[in-house]
């Protein structure tokens, strides 16, 4: 096996010296080269005797000298906003250019930037300190997490959805390649719990209906909740842990919950703007992949339902414990790092 067809050739003629340059292309012709390629390789060995270029020879550099690299390095490390486009106009060169010096001379690389959301001082410095107390707490629990999401119509801004494939964009039809959005797109919103050993029905808000603490509490924790807790946790073992709406905080349901002996995490204890620590966001993410599979959209908010319903009942299980199962994980890492930890 050899490594270049050059250097397959040099080897071979240090090894057979006074063997004819005839003999030499006939061998090699049987490879598949061409003979005047091997003649010329050969007489490339005959006067260089190497095949290695002199060190200093070949084109001089222009546009990838040290004083540009460094340029080129300064201006894009750890920068937003910057366009190789731009960059390739002030050196004289093509955009693609400046992403090959990018690429051969350092390990600066374009990154898509994570969506985080905005905390204050306050809920920063308190972060930390109350993942701590609850694992102090409910580390050796399972946690019940509950969450609602939107669902709209057409979703074009899932991954996979959000992008088409054309080899002539002219004849591409409108509804491929545009992504049309009135300006109150409908919506469906939905409420779910998940546990490591299962999940809760689903509800659907009625369109116009917000959830306060009476739809919460009736619908939500009376209905959905309790049923589930009373199928996979009669023996206990578990801890609610809510997101800190107000509804879900009102002074009605904490009563109700602390009446029926489901341990809940307290409002003092939850930390404050934190989804990543919260893997029921996770879920709705891969629910919605699921719904909107292959660009499908709804025609409506009843067709919606019936999709998400589908689509539930059939949901592997083992996914909703491969989120649950993190929960402590997380949370710990928010402990020894903060919430920057869980986007490294």
């Amino acid at each position: 096996m050899y490594e270049t067809p050059k250097i397959d050739l040099y080897k071979f003629v240090e090894k057979n010296p006074n063997m004819p340059k005839s003999q030499v292309v006939a061998n090699f012709k049987e490879r598949g080269y061409k003979k005047t390629t091997i003649y010329r390789w050969l007489k490339t060995i005959e006067q260089k005797k190497s095949f290695e270029r002199k060190k200093g020879s070949g084109r001089k550099t222009k546009i990838a000298t040290r004083q540009n690299v460094l340029k080129i390095k300064n201006h894009f490390n750890h920068k937003s906003g910057r366009s190789q486009k731009k960059m390739a106009s002030r050196l004289g060169c093509h955009r693609t250019y400046i992403g090959k010096i990018l690429k051969k001379y350092s390990d600066i690389k374009r990154r898509k930037k994570h969506k985080r959301p905005l905390m204050s001082d306050l809920q920063k410095a308190q972060t930390r300190p109350k993942c701590r107390r609850m694992l102090e707490q409910f580390g050796h629990l399972d946690f019940i997490l509950d969450d609602e999401s939107y669902f709209t119509l057409s979703h074009d801004s899932q991954p996979g959805n959000d992008s088409f494939y054309s080899d002539n964009v002219d004849k591409t039809p409108a509804s491929v390649k545009n992504k049309f959005k009135s300006k109150y797109e409908k919506k469906l919103m939905v409420w779910l719990a998940i546990s490591p050993k299962g999940l809760s029905n689903l509800y659907f808000v009625p369109n116009g209906l917000a959830v306060n603490q009476e739809v919460y509490l009736n619908e939500c924790i009376q209905k959905r909740l309790e049923p589930m807790i009373k199928k996979y946790y009669p023996r206990g073992g578990y801890v609610f842990w809510p997101d800190l709406a107000s509804s879900h905080y009102a002074n009605s349901v904490q009563k109700y919950l602390v009446d029926q002996n489901i341990p809940f995490v307290a409002k003092k204890d939850n930390p404050a703007n934190v989804p990543k620590a919260r893997p029921i966001e996770d879920f709705w993410g891969n629910l919605k992949q699921m719904v909107y599979d292959k660009g499908w959209k709804a025609k409506n908010l009843k067709q919606l339902e019936q999709k998400i319903k589908l689509v539930f009942r059939n949901i592997d299980i083992s996914l909703v414990q491969s989120h649950c199962e993190t929960v402590r994980r997380r949370l710990d890492t928010i402990r020894r790092r903060g919430v920057e930890g869980l986007y490294k």
